[in-house]
């Protein structure tokens, strides 16, 4: 029998104007705490918004917004002259925070990586952990726009839309991504380079596939992001850890270690997690080795928008001469994680057909939905407006945390301060015994990231703070938890 549509009376609903976080967020974070707690339960339908607006005393708008962002997340649904629903099915996605396993020290199993959700049965988190990394700010996220431009994607869908298309991606999306990428990273490429993917991931093992065959040598970073070793591991390919300098990757230490490698993996403009950018010379070192010796460079760049003090650096891709760099890229940092698309570009079209094999026997294609809503988000200009938009929040953020870490553990920890990135990373002084302050950590509940997790032999102490996700008071009250953490470490 089909539940009956009473229109709930939503009591205890509090908003402060003298709060730090904005009115249409706390409606927002009240109301999914609700959905979460079982006291809103698949089926209800909430009140109108101008009828929840007038008992709560402030614009309609704020409570648009609140409800536009839990029906982006999944939480709700709307239905055309019905009213608005808590969904059937609830996003279990994003509601976890995803935690470090700091349990096997001397093990090289890779952790998880950074920025997955982890969920466990009966197991749920509100809001992303202090100091979460990768994690891009939702508060800010534009979500009225991406509203109005899905509801404009929905009301020109056509039939075609619905069936199967290019495994390559959606064709518009693909032009906009290489425009994009000639204009603001210097990636040489046309649209018929690029192949849309779901996730950085399927990317990833995506150029496994096609390029490496097992026992083939690979360079990684080290420390180096675990996603790509996780793919190379499956491909029982020969990782071959390669370490970190100030300048990049230890390019002199690969080729005489490492002579006959087929790929290199690399982070060059901030190398993930240390924060390194990759010097000019040691670029142009690297591009003549691997057009000598025909090998293949990943070139990863997940997060260079956020560049604070110039604009961003241009991609090793631009460089490159000799058709030997594959460029990754992934809307996951700059937009947000549950959109779940990522790109990559081929160094030439002759490669395009064997990469459209594997996707499609892998998936078939992204969906299109998604990508219908994202192609016109970029035309219409939103993209790179929000871009800006967060390349100046994540400024603030990042000074604000600085400054924090100065005033309360100057002491305690040395700073690698970078112009750009979404985390900081500390080394902490040798008065504090890491183990220890692993422990404090779990308990004061902060999702700290251990450098030391994500490498193979190169060991290190430093953590990396995520700021991107958090405002002033969350930074604030981050501190005050990792200043507990330290004093019962020492």
């Amino acid at each position: 029998m089909a539940k009956e549509s009473l229109e709930i009376n939503l009591a205890g609903i509090r908003l402060s104007k003298n709060s730090s976080t904005p009115l249409y967020s706390q409606v927002y974070e009240q109301l999914r705490t609700m959905i979460l707690n079982k006291r809103l339960r698949p089926g209800d339908r909430l009140p109108a918004s101008r009828n929840l607006a007038k008992d709560l005393k402030v614009s309609r708008v704020i409570i648009s917004q609140g409800y536009e962002q839990l029906m982006i997340e999944g939480y709700l649904i709307g239905k055309t002259g019905s009213g608005t629903f808590v969904a059937d099915i609830l996003p279990d996605h994003l509601l976890n925070a995803a935690k470090i396993d700091s349990t096997a020290e001397n093990n090289h199993a890779p952790a998880p990586i950074p920025g997955e959700i982890i969920s466990s049965p009966g197991h749920y988190k509100t809001e992303v952990m202090p100091f979460q990394i990768g994690t891009p700010s939702l508060d800010f996220f534009p979500y009225k726009n991406w509203f109005n431009v899905g509801n404009k994607v929905l009301k020109g869908l056509k039939g075609f839309h619905l069936g199967y298309d290019d495994a390559l991606g959606y064709w518009p999306l693909r032009k906009a991504i290489a425009s994009y990428l000639r204009l603001s990273r210097a990636v040489k490429c046309e649209a018929e380079q690029v192949i849309v993917v779901t996730g950085s991931q399927q990317g990833l093992n995506l150029i496994v596939k096609c390029l490496l065959k097992k026992g083939d040598r690979v360079w990684m970073e080290d420390p180096g992001y675990p996603g790509a070793r996780i793919s190379f591991q499956n491909a029982e390919a020969n990782i071959c850890p390669v370490p970190i300098e100030k300048d990049g990757l230890n390019i002199a230490y690969a080729m005489k270690q490492f002579t006959d490698a087929k790929l290199a993996y690399i982070t060059p403009s901030q190398q993930f997690p240390l924060g390194y950018t990759l010097s000019q010379a040691k670029r142009l070192q690297l591009l003549e080795w691997a057009g000598r010796k025909k090998m293949w460079i990943l070139e990863d760049d997940y997060d260079s928008e956020f560049r604070y003090e110039s604009s961003p650096l241009p991609s090793l891709q631009g460089l490159d001469d000799a058709g030997r760099v594959i460029y990754s890229g992934t809307f996951s940092k700059v937009l947000f994680p549950g959109l779940r698309l990522a790109y990559i570009v081929l160094p030439s079209v002759d490669m395009v057909d064997a990469f459209k094999k594997a996707k499609e026997n892998t998936d078939r294609q992204s969906p299109v939905m998604d990508q219908l809503i994202l192609s016109r988000f970029m035309e219409e200009g939103y993209f790179l407006r929000h871009i800006r938009k967060m390349r100046l929040l994540y400024a603030e953020r990042q000074n604000i945390l600085i400054k924090l870490m100065n005033e309360n553990l100057e002491n305690y920890f040395r700073l690698n301060i970078s112009p750009s990135g979404m985390h900081l990373v500390c080394w902490p002084s040798a008065s504090i015994d890491i183990k220890k302050f692993r422990e404090e950590v779990k308990k004061q509940k902060l999702a700290i990231f251990f450098i030391n997790d994500y490498t193979i032999q190169n060991q290190s102490d430093a953590i990396a703070l995520g700021f991107t996700a958090f405002s002033k008071y969350k930074i604030k009250t981050g501190i005050e938890k990792l200043v507990k953490a330290v004093q019962q470490s020492l």
